[in-house]
């Protein structure tokens, strides 16, 4: 079995093995997972650098700030490996900001241990996920 070497090819393998469709886009894979959109961030300088995300799962305004970080807080120190953050953004004249989840990890080129780690990603990022609607609530 050819060994895969990239945290890209070690998740598409693991996604092709699921049966669930991925698509490319300039940063990364995106792809659905019960009803989640997830995306794997390519690090083309550190290849076997894992970054998948949930983004955008709450929108943050002026309101919600406030509350918004403490969650992020509370999910950052209750959760291993899993870091919810703030993002800022600017798209076509739109301002915004929105929570992201995301899980990180550096990866061997063992394809068994990666789909190890694929699948523990997933279900961690979305219990971090429905954890941080509970506090928003």
């Amino acid at each position: 079995m050819r060994q895969k070497n990239t945290a890209k090819e070690m998740v598409l393998a693991y996604l092709k093995g699921q049966g669930i469709d991925a698509s490319r886009s300039k940063v990364g894979i995106n792809f659905l997972w019960e009803g989640w959109n997830f995306l794997l961030w390519h690090d083309a300088e550190d290849p076997l650098f894992f970054r998948l995300t949930l983004p955008g799962i709450f929108d943050v305004t002026e309101e919600n700030y406030a509350q918004a970080l403490m969650a992020c807080n509370l999910l950052n120190w209750n959760y291993k490996v899993v870091k919810a953050s703030l993002y800022e953004f600017e798209d076509k004249g739109r301002r915004g900001a929105s929570v992201w989840v995301c899980f990180e990890q550096m990866l061997d080129e063992g394809a068994e241990a990666s789909d190890k780690v694929v699948a523990r990603a997933i279900a961690a990022l979305v219990e971090a996920a429905e954890r941080f609607q509970t506090l928003v609530e």
